[in-house]
């Protein structure tokens, strides 16, 4: 939760699996995952012409909006983001294997996650 500093209360409830207190490209990288995949229909890269920005167009608005001349390594944050995505997607998974999940689509998602990780995997390389 996060408090105001200056009254006594609750101003924001914050999910502590998507949480971070770290760098703000992680959250960058973590919205820009969808032009990576695809689990039923295209991803955001295919739909280019629909008028969805190109990943390049959205990483330049950033840029822009904040003052950044760049992004160096940007590999590295998307990896991160798809690693942290397949150890949620394995957390929730597990649930579903022990039968305390909130639904029975959590015994499904066990081949995403290694497709996650591939994903991850493959942006280390590139």
């Amino acid at each position: 939760m996060m408090f105001d500093s200056r009254r006594n209360e609750i101003i924001a409830v914050f999910d502590w699996e998507l949480s971070t207190l770290g760098h703000p490209l992680a959250d960058l990288a973590y919205n820009c995952m969808p032009y990576y995949m695809n689990t039923s229909g295209p991803t955001l890269s295919e739909m280019i012409d629909s008028g969805v920005p190109s990943e390049t167009e959205y990483l330049d608005l950033y840029c822009k909006n904040t003052g950044r001349s760049g992004i160096e390594n940007w590999n590295f944050y998307l990896a991160f983001s798809f690693f942290r995505f397949a150890s949620i997607v394995q957390g929730v998974y597990k649930r579903g294997i022990n039968g305390n999940a909130s639904s029975d689509y959590a015994k499904s998602l066990g081949p995403l996650v290694a497709g996650v990780g591939d994903l991850a995997r493959n942006l280390t390389d590139a």
